[in-house]
């Protein structure tokens, strides 16, 4: 009886919400509607799947007659220009017309854009088809002269994330992961865009040599289809579509759809599948230049989800470049109780690698993209000794010690022989953990697997065959079989919740408390500018977390590939 009374009352509130919808919708877009999107950079992960989720919503509406992008930028790295490929791609499929609009193009802009029927391009813009390549930043003999001594130790031939501390110059191992890297992610970024414009790849190359490129070439060598201002395209969409075709916000549209999509499972007994958003370095807890996964705040969440019997499934949607082996442990212990309650799938966008990999190796499946930089299965420990440099500026100390290590972690003095035997044991301990979680999780032979991490990163398209990944897909393909998995037939509900927590507030209140009329505050603000500017922001925050972890076992992803 109580059930019958709730279907009632949902079916009297939603109703009326359905009919308000429609009516709005209608009004709005008079049954024809061109959604226009700004593609711009998005450091957040859930919020670029926001944008892919909305477009999907469109491919079913038979009121969306077109999609138009205003492409500003790459919205994240590979994994998310190639998930709002694939969506621009069903757009097509489902008799929508999709165009791009373009004010200049890099690699990453021309990758988006060319995935849509038309491309639009300013007649003054440069394109900058340039191909793939890294800059590696090293720091070794600036801290030589500073008297400042890294100590680096790594288990895994190719976990080179200390180098940029101690050397000059890249190791081998690691220019070899590196150009193995680009040489995919290259050839995936001319793979799509000669299918698209229906050229060879051998053209796209010979433009990458010619490059860069003006408007009127790009036109030429087919990379774009016309030449056209803001308001010339105004005037070109009224041509092709007419007046009947209403521009609308994807935005504006986007809340309404959702809305509708809500208030239609009211009452359904639509079961819940949650969607864990993981982004940033792995930490125990603590603050930071950007969004962190604080093991603290993400092992109660996992517990609560294995407890709660309305979700069926959970998706770990991660994106992390590593951190701390601890935390990376605790986690991976919270998701291995929660598989033996239910399903979890991981799916990894940009990045998820080392601690990444570490922590979501227990879950049922692995989903990646094909862009994916993942893998790095390998340990690092650094500590910098900082007596030279101490002593330089007057400040020297005396240890008294009750136990021959009891100072073994100072920054005054290096390890002695034996403890730096302990210290590589250790990491070879924590390594050996790791490669064997990994490969119980995936179901892979340890020998199998072992000769593909020793450190090395590599794309999802190279992981897959490998074994590190199980299937190459977006985040929905990983919601569908969750959803397949947990046996759910009829209406399903997502919960999306932030595991990861970001430091607006207080990088806030920094910049409330700091003193800019202070020199030594500003030369350190101008230092930090041109640091982010020669080292990246990315490779800082990496810094960052290897500066807070030091003298710390350490999963992390050693380099930062930008779109």
């Amino acid at each position: 009886m109580l059930t019958a009374l709730r279907q009632l009352l949902a079916r009297a509130l939603v109703t009326p919400v359905r009919a308000v919808h429609g009516a709005v919708h209608r009004q709005l877009t008079g049954g024809h509607a061109i959604l226009e999107v700004r593609v711009q950079p998005e450091r957040d992960a859930a919020a670029r799947q926001g944008l892919v989720r909305a477009l999907r919503r469109a491919v079913q509406d038979p009121q969306v007659e077109a999609v138009l992008l205003h492409v500003d930028g790459p919205p994240g790295g590979r994994a998310a220009i190639q998930d709002l490929r694939r969506v621009l791609r069903e757009l097509h499929d489902a008799g929508k017309a999709t165009y791009a609009f373009l004010h200049g193009a890099s690699n990453a802009e021309l990758w988006v854009a060319t995935a849509a029927e038309r491309v639009f391009l300013v007649p003054t813009a440069e394109v900058f088809f340039v191909g793939l390549g890294a800059e590696l930043v090293f720091v070794g003999q600036a801290l030589e002269r500073l008297g400042v001594e890294p100590e680096v130790f790594a288990a895994g031939a190719y976990k080179s994330a200390g180098e940029m501390f101690s050397r000059s110059f890249a190791s081998p191992s690691n220019l070899e992961a590196i150009d193995s890297l680009l040489d995919d992610l290259q050839r995936q970024m001319l793979e799509d865009i000669a299918a698209d414009r229906k050229l060879q790849p051998e053209v796209l190359e010979a433009l990458l040599a010619r490059a860069p490129l003006s408007a009127e070439e790009a036109v030429v060598d087919g990379l774009v289809d016309r030449l056209l201002y803001e308001d010339q395209l105004d005037d070109w969409l009224e041509e092709h579509h007419g007046e009947r075709a209403k521009r609308v916000k994807l935005t504006s549209w986007s809340r309404r759809a959702a809305m509708q999509e809500q208030m239609a499972l009211v009452g359904s007994g639509a079961k819940t599948v949650a969607v864990l958003h993981l982004e940033g370095p792995i930490h125990m807890e603590g603050d930071g230049r950007a969004p962190r996964i604080r093991a603290r705040t993400v092992v109660p969440m996992l517990d609560a989800l294995r407890k709660d019997d309305d979700v069926v499934a959970v998706v770990l949607h991660v994106n992390s470049p590593g951190g701390g082996v601890l935390p990376s442990d605790l986690i991976w212990r919270a998701v291995e109780r929660l598989r033996k309650a239910k399903p979890v799938i991981a799916s990894y966008e940009d990045v998820s690698a080392s601690g990444g990999v570490y922590l979501s190796s227990p879950a049922t499946e692995v989903f990646a993209r094909p862009g994916t930089l993942t893998g790095s299965i390998g340990v690092v420990g650094i500590r910098f000794l900082l007596g030279d440099a101490l002593r330089r500026v007057g400040i020297t100390h005396q240890a008294v010690r009750k136990a021959p290590n009891a100072t073994m972690l100072s920054a005054f003095d290096g390890f002695t022989d034996a403890q730096r035997e302990r210290f590589r044991e250790q990491l070879d301990r924590w390594y050996d953990g790791f490669v064997h979680r990994v490969a119980q999780g995936r179901d892979v032979p340890e020998d199998t697997l072992e000769p593909h991490c020793r450190g090395r990163v590599w794309t999802g398209r190279m992981a897959e065959p490998r074994g590190i990944v199980d299937r190459l897909g977006d985040l929905d393909d990983a919601f569908a079989r969750a959803v397949e998995l947990a046996g759910v037939e009829g209406p399903v509900r997502r919960r999306d919740i932030l595991g990861h927590a970001t430091t607006t507030i207080e990088l806030l209140m920094r910049e409330v408390m700091g003193d800019r009329r202070v020199p030594g505050m500003a030369r350190l603000e101008l230092l930090d500018r041109v640091l982010q500017r020669v080292v990246g922001e990315r490779a800082l925050e990496r810094v960052d977390t290897l500066l807070e972890l030091e003298g710390e076992p350490v999963a992390l992803l050693p380099f930062d590939l930008e779109p």
